[in-house]
This record gives C-alpha cells, sequence and structure tokens, in this order.
C-alpha cells in the first residue's frame, strides 16, 4: 500500500537540463490524449522524425501541469528530454512503479 501511496505522490525526476520536476499520474481525461500520442510510437529499429514528434507530444501532456511553459514549447521539450527522462516521465504519468 505505501509503493501506491509514493507513486500517487508523484515521483520526482532529473531532466537533462539538470532541473528536477514532479510529474503526477495522468488523470483519465489526460491518459486519454496520452495514449493517442503514443498509440503510433515505434522504437524497435530506430526512430524516426515522427516518432521523436509522438515523444516530445506525450512528455508535454505528463507536463502540463508541472511546467506549462516548457510542455507547450516542443523545442524547449526536446531541450529537457533524453531517453531516460522520458522513460521516466512515461512511467510516472500512466502511474507505473519503475521498479517493478
Amino acid at each position: 500500500m505505501s509503493k501506491n501511496k509514493d507513486i500517487l505522490g508523484g515521483r520526482t525526476i532529473l531532466f537533462a537540463d539538470g532541473v528536477e520536476r514532479t510529474i503526477q499520474p495522468l488523470t483519465i481525461r489526460q491518459l486519454r490524449e496520452f495514449m493517442k500520442a503514443v498509440q503510433d510510437l515505434n522504437t524497435e529499429g530506430g526512430m524516426s522524425d515522427e516518432d521523436i514528434d509522438l515523444m516530445v507530444r506525450a512528455a508535454g501532456i505528463a507536463l502540463r501541469q508541472v511546467d506549462p511553459d516548457i510542455a507547450n514549447d516542443p523545442e524547449a521539450l526536446e531541450d529537457i528530454l533524453d531517453l531516460r527522462s522520458f522513460g521516466e516521465v512515461m512511467s510516472a504519468a500512466m502511474g507505473s512503479d519503475p521498479s517493478l
């Protein structure tokens, strides 16, 4: 039970710009938009520009409540995201425990 409480409290992630941001699990409404953004994401065999655009869009949805200026600026998002932080954002946004 304490693990779930920790997850619901959000997850603090260190981004490529050196700033820590706490990502909260998405609401169902946010999750619908998030899932539409990532449904066509294909990371097997390399990533295309379209895949990266989808990643940035999904991360923006997850960051809206935390840092709206960054969330609404795709170029700024590209500057703070790396593959590690993107994966952590995805897990945190979906309320997943990355240690499982």
